[in-house]
């Protein structure tokens, strides 16, 4: 039973630990406290995790904003040409041992000279690991946005907060929680105007029937998350600089929305991963339902979409040395990602691709 709560744990810890390797502003720092002392270098991010199994620390960068995974781009505004450092810079320190692990981080974002993105994070193991706890918070504020004297801008964000709990049983092997939140205010002292985007969101993912089938490993989950905007139109967007349209703080959305715009999804997925001693395989085929939509107070009925959602995504892992790691990934979906307040497909291509690779060299305990 254990070795079967071992192999399902890392390869949930596989399927998730690409988005933000080394460690940029979502919820990877939850790998932080268990990934082993290791060089990463892909196409988005660089970096190193340290320790002597009760002490380590990480240092590197992801590229969350680069073109093309740019460490540095020339921004041209017209009269003057500045050098942009676009990466997300992070570093971090941890405990670890059986009983419990705790680690805290901090990711600094440049966006431009005049706002930059603080994320202190906080992460918490406990039991072996079967329990895992990660709070990102992100933080942007500014005097000057967009270069305008007296435009005050301040941004928190949540993306995401997380928790884990793996429960060695193989009918419900594991489950996760993830928590989002956002708050845009932007304030003109010229006029005094001040308007506030606020948006709240919450998912949650079942595992389940852990399986062995022959040499491939079975484990299916279901996906359910729902999005909502508290203030203004714009539902999801976790980031703490998004400058997005939000409402003046003199009025209630309620005086705006009878329905405020909202996005319901459900996805069942079928995780399949299969290994040798030199090539190990994860696979992730998905199929699902999503809901969008609002009501004004001006609009006679609600507006409502209904989408097919689908995906394809894909880990390989080439081990030819037991300390040396080529890795490849790729995700092609549907991209339904529900941008307006109603529509969850409006203005996108219908086919999303996305693909990184790198290597991962593991090192010795120090």
């Amino acid at each position: 039973m254990k070795k079967v709560l071992l192999t399902a744990m890392a390869l949930l810890t596989i399927a998730s630990t690409s988005v933000f390797g080394m460690y940029g502003k979502g919820n990877a720092w939850i790998n932080f406290l268990t990934d082993g002392n290791q060089f990463r270098a892909r196409m988005d991010q660089l970096g190193f995790v340290l320790g002597n199994g009760t002490i380590k620390g990480t240092f590197g960068f992801k590229a969350d904003r680069g073109y093309l995974g740019a460490i540095l781009d020339a921004n041209n505004n017209g009269t003057t040409t500045t050098t942009d450092f676009k990466p997300t810079l992070s570093a971090g320190i941890g405990y670890t041992s059986d009983v419990i692990g705790v680690g805290v981080g901090y990711n600094f974002t440049y966006i431009n000279e005049n706002l930059q993105v603080h994320t202190p994070v906080l992460t918490l193991n406990a039991l072996n690991n079967s329990i895992r706890f990660v709070a990102p918070i992100q933080v942007a504020v500014t005097d000057k946005l967009g270069g305008a004297t007296g435009a005050k801008y301040t941004g928190v964000a949540f993306n995401d907060i997380q928790f884990r709990y793996y429960t060695g049983i193989d009918a419900f092997n594991a489950v996760r929680l993830f928590v989002y939140y956002r708050n845009n205010s932007k304030e003109y002292t010229a006029t005094g105007i001040k308007e506030v985007s606020e948006a709240f969101g919450i998912q949650a993912r079942f595992f389940f029937l852990n399986t062995q089938v022959g040499d491939v490993n079975i484990n299916p989950y279901i996906r359910v998350e729902y999005h909502t905007a508290l203030k203004g139109a714009t539902r999801k967007q976790y980031t703490a600089e998004a400058e997005v349209l939000g409402i003046p703080d003199t009025l209630k959305q309620s005086d705006i929305y009878d329905v405020s715009p909202y996005e319901f999804s459900i996805r069942p997925v079928l995780s399949l991963a299969a290994n040798s001693d030199y090539v190990s395989l994860y696979f992730e085929p998905s199929l699902g339902y999503t809901l969008a939509g609002s009501k004004t107070k001006v609009a006679a009925n609600q507006e409502m979409s209904h989408a097919l959602t689908w995906g394809a995504y894909a880990e390989l892992y080439i081990t030819p040395v037991k300390d040396l790691e080529w890795y490849f990934e790729m995700d092609v979906n549907g991209n339904v990602t529900g941008q307006t307040a109603a529509k969850a497909n409006e203005n996108l291509a219908p086919v999303y691709f996305e693909t990184s690779t790198g290597i991962t060299w593991y090192l010795p305990a120090l």
